[in-house]
């Protein structure tokens, strides 16, 4: 099986646009409250959506570092509890947040989304713990993410691993 954690640059194209390049982690934004956001009624992460290839995350405050682990197979452990999930797909991605607080919910929204892909299949979430959000996503092929935030939104669109 291959393993791919896209990141870097992509290899020299022939044809123009440029191809995307995946992203591997990102840094908090100038607008993330660190080491952590203040403790709030109002959780930081206010939205998830998934919509075709993407998911999205829109936070009340700037975005947070990331981490985006590509692997193949769509099964996954749950933080803290150890609990095995396996989402639709053949291959996954663990998407994980941190610089949250450990004292509160982080997120209260939906945690699990179907999609009709083609390529992501299935996002959960897998934990909320410790100051650190993941998320699970499963996917049709081996794929990476193409990273881009715009104010408060991280949106991960899963492109095939090259």
């Amino acid at each position: 099986a291959l393993l791919s954690a896209c990141g870097g640059t992509a290899p020299a194209s022939s044809r123009s646009p440029s191809p995307a390049t995946c992203s591997d982690t990102g840094t908090a934004s100038v607008d993330w409250p660190l080491p952590q956001p203040p403790k709030s009624d109002i959780p930081p992460i206010a939205s998830a959506s998934v919509s075709s290839d993407t998911f999205s995350l829109t936070f009340t405050n700037g975005t947070p570092p990331f981490q985006v682990i590509t692997q193949s197979g769509a099964g996954f452990t749950e933080d803290a509890s150890g609990k095995a999930v396996t989402l639709s797909g053949t291959d996954g991605a663990r998407i994980v947040l941190t610089g949250f607080r450990g004292d509160q919910i982080n997120y209260k929204g939906e945690k699990k989304f179907k999609s009709s892909g083609p390529r992501l299949v299935e996002v959960a979430q897998l934990g909320d713990f410790e100051g650190t959000v993941s998320w699970g996503v499963g996917l049709s092929s081996p794929s990476c993410a193409v990273v881009t935030s715009n104010g408060s939104t991280l949106t991960f669109l899963f492109i095939q691993a090259s």
